[in-house]
């Protein structure tokens, strides 16, 4: 009884442990980053199918990126609260700046890359270009 007591807590001790449940935080990051590349997949199938005739890059891209609205507000949900569980005691006004200010980062960047991607559509076929 003893052998079989004593290879049971053996097998107990060597099996490996349940990974840890992710915490509140960690889901809402992951929750956050699917949110972060829903928009910016948006954007990018946006200046990849935008019609890049007779128009200047930056106002294409102005267009594409403001077509993007919904994944853009999705993602402003997901990053406040992501900031909330981080900074309970900030107001919702306080934690919607932060939100903006990180979004509008991530923003710049990613117009920048579609008015790139746009300027080469042109360029690749000039008759596209009035």
């Amino acid at each position: 009884m003893r052998r079989v007591l004593g290879l049971a807590l053996l097998l107990a001790a060597c099996s490996p442990a349940a990974p840890p449940r992710p915490t509140e935080g960690a889901a809402q990051q992951a929750k956050m980053d699917a949110a972060t590349k829903a928009y910016s997949d948006c954007i990018t199938r946006g200046a990849g199918s935008a019609d890049v005739a007779g128009d200047a890059a930056g106002s294409i891209a102005n267009r594409v990126v403001l077509a993007c609205k919904d994944q853009r507000n999705a993602l402003m949900a997901d990053v406040i609260a992501f900031h909330q569980i981080g900074h309970p005691k900030f107001s919702i006004d306080q934690s919607k700046a932060v939100a903006e200010a990180s979004i509008a980062t991530i923003e710049d960047e990613l117009r920048q890359q579609t008015v790139v991607a746009i300027v080469q559509r042109q360029t690749a076929d000039p008759k596209k270009v009035n």
